[in-house]
């Protein structure tokens, strides 16, 4: 029996056909507007509208993930940043000095926010970084329902 993986001629390329489904002519439907017909929207125009409407909900609801995923990942490095000034972790210790350094660039804006007490050298209870975890939560809800309104059907009025 022959082995196809060592067939020394090589292979074809694949080769995507474009199908295009088969569409029937457009026919013209009168409808009664005073002396105005109105014509039928062609049906592959619809389509490709729909197709397109498609995508881009598909792309704002990964946008929409990714934003999810994001945030809990920033909360979740800041808490445990939180955490590790609370119990007073070495900051000489590489994975705390790069916890550290991490954080302090999303932490930036509220350095000097309020004051940080501490009974110890190394330890704090930073408020600052509580303070961050709420508005950067906050934001990302924001901007996350505001995404979700984007790709959602519109309410039916009541009037």
């Amino acid at each position: 029996m022959p082995n196809p993986f060592n067939d020394p001629t090589p292979m074809e390329p694949l080769q995507l056909k474009a199908e295009t489904p088969a569409q029937p002519a457009p026919t013209p439907v009168p409808v009664d507007a005073g002396d105005e017909t109105v014509r039928q929207e062609e049906e592959g125009e619809g389509v490709e509208a729909r197709e397109e409407a498609r995508t881009v909900k598909f792309a704002i609801g990964k946008l929409n993930d990714f934003l999810h995923w994001f945030i809990v990942v920033l909360e979740i490095t800041l808490l445990i940043r939180f955490l590790f000034k609370l119990i007073g972790a070495n900051p000489a210790n590489v994975f705390a000095a790069f916890l550290y350094a991490l954080t302090d660039i999303v932490l930036y804006p509220f350095s000097n926010l309020i004051g940080s007490p501490s009974l110890h050298q190394n330890q704090a209870f930073e408020w600052s970084t509580l303070i961050a975890m709420l508005i950067y939560w906050l934001v990302f809800f924001a901007i996350r329902k505001f995404l979700a309104i984007l790709i959602s059907e519109p309410e039916p009025s009541s009037t």
